[in-house]
């Protein structure tokens, strides 16, 4: 005779309920941590500053101050751009070329205070000195060809331009973008 396996409930049943209450708990727990942990990412908990943020924001002060008088020039040369013959379009390019080479000789005298921020600020000034020659070479293109289009290089896969208009943006320095006048 066979005899079958142990009887559900009986003294040689497997216990199963003794592991149902901590799979619960751990569950639970798991389901805790996770709308904890997106709770702390929802509201800003591993926010980091950006690395191109500056400390010295006296000096960014004086920058978005020196950049907004420069760029009022600028402006209102790009106003009468739609009415100018290619070589006066030119003309009012190299001349705002020229405004913006000052902005950054201003710029530079003084850098920032510390020397992280110094190296930062360095690196951003040497972009726009790249951009003006791009813009050089634009005023040059638009006397031979009323066509010409406004090229510039890249960095960190970005238009220069852009990288320029992120780095004034991170710094709440919002007239220190590229000028618009080209393009």
């Amino acid at each position: 005779m066979t005899t079958a396996g142990p009887v559900a409930g009986g003294p040689d049943a497997p216990d199963s309920t003794r592991w149902t209450m901590p799979l619960r708990v751990l569950g639970v727990a798991a389901m805790v941590a996770i709308v904890l942990f997106w709770f702390w990412i929802f509201s800003g908990g591993p926010r980091k500053q950006n690395a191109d943020r500056l400390d010295d924001r006296r000096w960014v002060a004086r920058a978005e101050t020196t950049c907004a008088r420069t760029m009022g020039r600028v402006d209102t040369r790009a106003e009468a751009a739609g009415r100018q013959d290619r070589d006066a379009r030119a003309a009012a390019i190299d001349t705002s070329s020229t405004d913006l080479r000052r902005m950054l000789d201003d710029l530079r005298s003084p850098l920032p205070s510390r020397a992280g921020d110094r190296d930062v600020a360095e690196q951003w000034l040497g972009d726009w000195d790249r951009l003006i020659d791009d813009r050089d070479t634009y005023a040059d293109a638009i006397r031979r060809n009323p066509d010409a289009r406004f090229l510039t290089e890249e960095k960190f896969r970005d238009p220069l331009d852009r990288v320029i208009e992120i780095f004034a943006d991170v710094n709440d320095m919002p007239s220190c973008g590229p000028a618009g006048d080209v393009g």
